[in-house]
């Protein structure tokens, strides 16, 4: 793995040093509670019990941890309790769902009660939780702009969902064809019909696909087309992100709104109002955390793409979505209701 942080970790580390004789009795004793916004077998609870295990070794007193599952309202659960809630004195940490910035838009007043733009980033684990859209390889689309002439018909779940909002907001952006055929249950149904021909693709997280479809990256039985987030994912840097098509600014800033839900990377962060020094020494013992043998271990087993970002890309991302124009976040909203 890349050196991580680069150059940050030095000045976290040095504020670290200094905070740490003053907090050591503070921690000791103490117990780091690690939110996840789902249950179940997924990647955040996973993420959180490994955080919860190892994270709390690197602070000083060596608290305790413990993994706290939170769903409910698709994340929003969660969000809202580590804002307004949660103990503000360091000992709290969450992942953050994908679309916390952008639920701040879509929901507010309607289930949201925080501002993602409040919370203190640790760093993330990713760069972005990148989805791609895919045909089969015996398509006739070979890019996005064949399907401004040609139907092309798009596997999704129902609306909402990122399979069915990013074909639409293509099809408004840029006038594509794409048909979305809705009512498939799990990815893997959808996959299943794109080998029975029912349908010509879709739009698939990346990690999920190389979990579930290995084969088919191998034997190159896909066309990836373009991909969703706000930076080109390391294995595909000649695939263009959905917002680099766009022909004018306003089109860019609508399909960059629609990619919004993976662009934090999973996030790490605590609650508001924690005291700076308590903060420096939960991203130092972060980055050590990332640095673990047995953290990193975990991460691959769940064939997470480990490519930690610092503080400031989460709190970059979160600022760039939540800039959005109030008149696009309306248009999108109404893509992801279907209307």
């Amino acid at each position: 793995m890349r050196n991580i942080f680069c150059v940050a970790p030095v000045l976290v580390l040095l504020a670290a040093i200094s905070a740490n004789a003053q907090e050591r009795a503070f921690y000791a004793g103490k117990t780091i509670n690690v939110l996840a916004p789902y249950d179940g077998a997924g990647s955040y609870p996973q993420i959180a019990l490994a955080l919860a295990d190892e994270l709390p070794r690197h602070l000083p007193g060596k608290p305790a941890g413990v993994a706290q599952f939170m769903p409910g309202a698709g994340g929003l659960k969660m969000a809202n309790y580590l804002y307004r809630l949660a103990p503000r004195d360091g000992t709290t940490i969450a992942i953050l769902f994908d679309g916390t910035p952008a639920a701040q838009l879509y929901y507010a007043g309607q289930g949201v009660d925080y501002r993602a733009d409040e919370f203190l980033a640790l760093g993330t684990l990713t760069r972005g939780d990148q989805s791609v859209l895919i045909v089969r390889a015996d398509s006739p689309i070979t890019s996005v702009a064949d399907a401004r002439t040609r139907d092309v018909v798009i596997g999704g779940a129902a609306a909402g969902a990122g399979n069915v909002v990013v074909p639409q907001g293509l099809n408004l952006v840029l006038g594509t064809h794409f048909k979305v055929l809705m009512g498939y249950p799990t990815m893997a149904s959808i996959l299943l019909a794109m080998e029975q021909r029912e349908v010509d693709g879709t739009v698939v997280n990346w990690t999920n696909l190389r979990q579930l479809k290995p084969d088919w990256i191998a034997g190159k039985t896909i066309r990836v087309l373009a991909q969703v987030g706000f930076a080109r994912h390391k294995d595909l840097p000649d695939v263009p992100l959905i917002s680099e098509l766009a022909e004018d600014a306003r089109g860019q800033e609508t399909l960059q709104l629609v990619s919004a839900n993976g662009a934090s990377g999973k996030g790490i962060v605590t609650t508001p109002g924690a005291p700076a020094d308590r903060l420096a020494l939960l991203r130092a013992a972060f980055v050590e955390t990332l640095r673990a043998p047995d953290f990193i271990d975990k991460m691959n087993r769940q064939t997470l793409d480990l490519d930690p970002q610092p503080p400031e890309f989460l709190a970059e991302a979160t600022a760039r979505i939540l800039r959005t124009d109030p008149q696009i976040v309306s248009v999108v909203r109404g893509v992801m209701e279907g209307k």
